[in-house]
Parts: structure tokens; sequence; C-alpha cells
């Protein structure tokens, strides 16, 4: 009970914020088409092998525009913690590069709940407006508006991140400002793995263990569990590669804790590309 206890608002709407972040990983195109021109996504959520809620995910790309949008539901001790949380990002890519322009993230933690809106100025963030405002405490890294130069919202983040070269997907760093903090995406080569052919048909392939890590900037905590968020060298995303493209999606995210392990997993993807057409995986 003890360990289930330490699941307050905080730590739950981190958690959901990072996974909403993580699921929004849906890979790179050859040169001729950066991302996906639509993808449609649910992952299954689990904490210590036990189904807690899911990650719905959508995103479009026309021209030099693109939408993206999740949803998640998370439920812990039978009902008795419920949150929800929806985040939407619209902005322009530029030079082959994503740039912003307006942010949202609303949450619900049973009758608690709050919201993040921000716009984007030359990957400057401006019209920042928390609800309820962050709280400041003794040991808060302070946030000024440096911090907020040169920087993309967390699911622009993950398609920065995901526009690599496809034989080294992991090597990637990228600057996020999430409305309340400042840190840093950090991917690095780990290993690669054979993933079982889906249930649906197929066969097994080939896929690539990425390391995630959380590197804090400002605007957070330097508590013991900053600390510990930080050191933390366990968590991975494996990559998976569509047959006959250069796409990569995430098949999985597992992220080991102190107090259990919480892994995504892929339920069903649909992805419509200007290079392989329409497809769709199925675990």
């Amino acid at each position: 009970m003890v360990r289930w206890q330490r699941f307050r608002g905080s730590k739950v709407a981190a958690a959901a914020t990072a996974l909403s972040a993580l699921v929004a990983m849906m890979g790179q195109l050859q040169a001729a088409e950066a991302w996906p021109a639509a993808v449609k996504a649910r992952y299954a959520l689990k904490y210590n092998g036990i189904g807690v809620g899911h990650i719905d995910f959508t995103s479009k790309t026309s021209g030099q525009t693109y939408t993206m949008a999740s949803s998640g539901e998370v439920s812990l001790l039978f009902g008795a913690i419920k949150w929800v949380g929806t985040s939407n990002v619209s902005g322009t890519i530029e030079n082959g590069s994503v740039a912003p322009k307006s942010y949202a993230f609303d949450w619900h933690k049973n009758t608690k709940g709050g919201t993040i809106k921000m716009g984007f100025a030359g990957k400057k963030a401006v019209d920042v407006a928390v609800e309820p405002p962050a709280g400041v405490h003794p040991d808060t890294v302070p946030l000024t508006d440096q911090h907020k130069k040169d920087v993309v919202d967390p699911l622009s983040a993950i398609m920065t991140l995901t526009r690599a070269d496809a034989a080294n997907p992991c090597e990637r760093r990228v600057a996020v400002f999430d409305g309340k903090q400042r840190f840093n995406i950090v991917l690095s080569y780990k290993r690669q793995t054979r993933i079982p052919a889906p249930q649906s048909g197929g066969a097994s392939s080939l896929g690539v263990v990425c390391r995630a890590m959380y590197e804090p900037i400002a605007g957070y905590r330097g508590d013991a569990n900053a600390k510990a968020y930080a050191a933390n060298r366990d968590a991975e995303i494996v990559l998976r590669r569509v047959a006959g493209t250069n796409l990569l999606i995430p098949h999985s995210v597992t992220i080991p804790t102190s107090w259990g392990t919480g892994t995504m997993v892929i339920d069903h993807v649909d992805v419509t590309s200007a290079t392989a057409g329409q497809f769709a995986l199925t675990e």
C-alpha cells in the first residue's frame, strides 16, 4: 500500500505526460517524406504487468503544417485514483524541423484538474498560462526567460527526436519546455532485440532499443525524486521498422522505478504514408 500511495497527483500527471509525449514517436520516413501524412494509434498502459489504462494518438501533416493530439486514461487502486489528460499542438515544418505555434495540455485527477497553454514565436515559449500556478519551493531550481528560448513542447519534441538517420535513430537530444519545467530528452543506442510476430499475423522483426533519459534543467524541485528520475538509466524505447520503408514506430516503452515498472505497448497503429501507402500494425 505504501508503494501505491507514492502515486500522488504530481507523479501520476508527470508519468502520464511523459507517456503522452513518448507515444507520439511515430518515426521518420525517407528524405522526401519527413513524417507520415497521418497516424492513428492506441497503446496499452500497464503497471507491474497489470493493465491500468491506454493512450490514443493522432497526427497529421499537410504541406508545411502539422497537428498532433494525444489523450490518455489511467486508473489505479481499482478506480480509487483516476487520471485523464489530453494534449494538442499545431505548428509548421521549417527547413525540415518542426516549429510549434500553439500547445495545450489539460488534465484531471479525481476532483482536481489543471491546464497548460503556450504560444511559440521562433521556438521561444510565449504567453505561458498554467492553472493552477506551479508552486515554488525552497529547492525549486529557478526558471528564467532564457530557459524558454530554443525549445519545443513535449509532442513536437518527440517529432524532432524521430527525425534522424534511419540507421541510427537513437542518438538524439532535444530541449523541451512543458510550461513548468525546462528539460532535455536524451536517447542513446542500447542494443537490438527480436520482436515476436503479432497475433494478427506476419513475421517477427528486428527492433532497435534506445535508452531514454530525462535531463532536468530548470523549474523542477531538486529533491530525491528528481535526482532518482535523472539518474534512471533503465528506461527504454523499442522502435520497429516497417518493411520496405524507412519508417520506424515505437513498439513499446518501459520505465522502471523504485516502486514498480510502467510499460506502454502497441495495441494498434494505422499509418498513411506517401511512400508506403496505408498500412496497419496490430498486436
